[in-house]
C-alpha cells in the first residue's frame, strides 16, 4: 500500500512553500526514490523509518536538505510516514537562523540547528499522527517566524526569476539585475540560495530539459539544447549525465521527466518499488 499526497500551504505562506508532500508505504516492498538538484530546499520529517542514502548510510530522522548538484538514491525497506516541505529556492531563509550555503549537498539534522523552537516543532509532528493537523502545526511555526525579509531577499528572488525566464543570462546581467557589484552578488547570492550563481543557473537548465520533455518526449535534442541555452547537444548531455547520472535518453527509457522547479502541478515519479 502506498499513499502519497500534495497539499498546498496557505497564501500567505505560498510565496515561500511551494507545497507539502505526505508519503506513506506500508513496507510490503522496498522503495527506490532518486533524488536530483531541483533548485528547491526541503524541511523533511521521518514519522515512520527513514530513507538510508545508498553508500552513505542512514538520513537523519528530521532534516533540513539543501541545495543539491548531485543526484542519488534513497532507499527503504521499512515503513515510510514522512511529511516533507518543498520550499521554493529562497523560501526557507526566513524560518532558520543559519546561511543556505552552509547546507550546502547536506542532510542537515534539525537536532544541529541548534533551534530550540524547531525542536519543539520536530517533536510535535512526531507523536502527532495526523498529517493535516501536523501541517497546521508546521505553518503556524512558520507564521510566528514570517518577518520583514528585506532588500536582499527582493533582489535575489528577482534573480531568480530572471534565470527562470531567460535560460541564456550570464551572471553579470544578474548582478546588475540586482544592482549589485559582481563579488558582493556572488557572496550574496550564495549565502540565500546555497550555492554560487553560476552552479545555480545550472542546476535550473537541467530542470529546464525535464520541465520541456515532460510533455514533448519526443523532442529533437538540438531543439531542446537551442530552448534550454545549451550550445549544442552534446553540452546539454554532459550536463544533464552531471545532474542525473545517465544520458537523457536512458532517463526517458527508466521514467517520466518532471521539473520540481518549473511545474505548477505535482506529479510523484521519482519512487519505484523493486
Amino acid at each position: 500500500m502506498k499513499e502519497s499526497k500534495i497539499l498546498y500551504p496557505s497564501p500567505l505562506l505560498s510565496r515561500y512553500i511551494k507545497y507539502y508532500w505526505v508519503l506513506k508505504t506500508d513496507g510490503i516492498e522496498p522503495v527506490l526514490i532518486q533524488t536530483i538538484p531541483s533548485g528547491c530546499v526541503h524541511l523533511v520529517f521521518h514519522r515512520g523509518d527513514n530513507l538510508n542514502i545508498q553508500s552513505k548510510g542512514w538520513q537523519p530522522k528530521n532534516f533540513v536538505r539543501g541545495q543539491f548538484s548531485i543526484s542519488g538514491n534513497l532507499i527503504s525497506k521499512g515503513n515510510i510516514d514522512m511529511i516533507a516541505i518543498i520550499f521554493h529556492p529562497l523560501g526557507l531563509n526566513p524560518f532558520v537562523r543559519c546561511p543556505m550555503s552552509e547546507l550546502y549537498n547536506r542532510y542537515v539534522d534539525v537536532e544541529d540547528l541548534e533551534d530550540a523552537e524547531l525542536n519543539h516543532l520536530k517533536r510535535i509532528v512526531s507523536s502527532e499522527r495526523e498529517a493535516q493537523v501536523c501541517i497546521q502545526q508546521i505553518e503556524s511555526f512558520l507564521m510566528r517566524r514570517l518577518v520583514d525579509i528585506g532588500h536582499n531577499y527582493n533582489r535575489i528572488e528577482s534573480v531568480i526569476r530572471l534565470i527562470a525566464n531567460y535560460p541564456q543570462t550570464d551572471v553579470d546581467t544578474l548582478a546588475k539585475d540586482a544592482c549589485l557589484g559582481y563579488r558582493q552578488f556572488k557572496r550574496i547570492f550564495t549565502e540565500y540560495v546555497g550555492m554560487n550563481p553560476k552552479e545555480y543557473y545550472k542546476v535550473i537548465r537541467f530542470q529546464r530539459i525535464l520541465y520541456m520533455l515532460q510533455d514533448n518526449p519526443e523532442m529533437e535534442f538540438t531543439d531542446l539544447s537551442y530552448l534550454c541555452g545549451f550550445y549544442d547537444p552534446s553540452h546539454l548531455v554532459k550536463d544533464f549525465r552531471e545532474f542525473s547520472g545517465c544520458s537523457p535518453t536512458q532517463y526517458l527509457s527508466s521514467r517520466s521527466p518532471y521539473s520540481t522547479f518549473f511545474s505548477k502541478d505535482c506529479r510523484l515519479n521519482s519512487i519505484k518499488y523493486h
